[in-house]
């Protein structure tokens, strides 16, 4: 009687055993992290010309001009990444020094989260532009900035901002287009005389 028993006790836990291998998932559900929405960089149009304002300069068509209360001072909206190109314009009344220490000092304020900050000096003598674009990797809440002056009478400076947690890898081919366009802010910059 107690043979019988064990051996069905036994059969039952072969049977369970061969049930849980036949029937059990292959991987344990898990929570998967919280993603990342996939960005749609906008194909490239005919680049439209900001004017009306001291400066004048081409961008991407997808982009829209929002003044602020000053002068020379607005957004261009990208909508299609939640970005901003911050621009200020300044005119020099002696003062190159103190508005380009000012545009450094606040582009290297975001080198506390920065992988690490490039420098291209931008010199084009024709149309009397001289600037500077600072490229900014890692996870810093600006990855792209610059300044350009005629040395005299105009200063403009920008700054790209992302609405988005600065994630570098996710946001990667923003990166890789803002820095198309302020190559192109730089190229096509010109002082309007007034």
């Amino acid at each position: 009687m107690k043979i019988s028993r064990i051996i069905l006790t036994a059969g039952i836990a072969g049977a369970a055993a061969v049930a849980a291998v036949l029937f059990w998932p292959s991987s344990a559900s898990i929570p998967k992290p919280k993603g990342y929405p996939r960005i749609a960089v906008p194909s490239e149009n005919k680049p439209q010309r900001l004017t009306g304002l001291d400066f004048e300069l081409y961008h991407h068509p997808s982009a829209r001009w929002e003044s602020k209360n000053q002068d020379g001072w607005g957004d261009l909206v990208y909508p299609f990444c939640q970005g901003r190109v911050q621009f200020t314009y300044l005119p020099v009344r002696g003062n190159l020094n103190a508005l380009v220490d000012d545009a450094q000092d606040l582009a290297m304020k975001h080198s506390v989260a920065a992988d690490g900050m490039n420098q291209m000096v931008y010199v084009n003598d024709s149309l009397k532009v001289y600037g500077v674009l600072f490229r900014i990797t890692g996870n810093a809440a600006s990855a792209m900035q610059f300044y350009a002056t005629d040395s005299v009478r105009n200063f403009v400076r920008g700054a790209l901002y992302v609405y988005a947690h600065p994630n570098a890898d996710s946001l990667a081919p923003v990166h890789q287009f803002f820095e198309a366009e302020f190559t192109r802010y730089l190229e096509t910059l010109e002082w309007r005389e007034g």
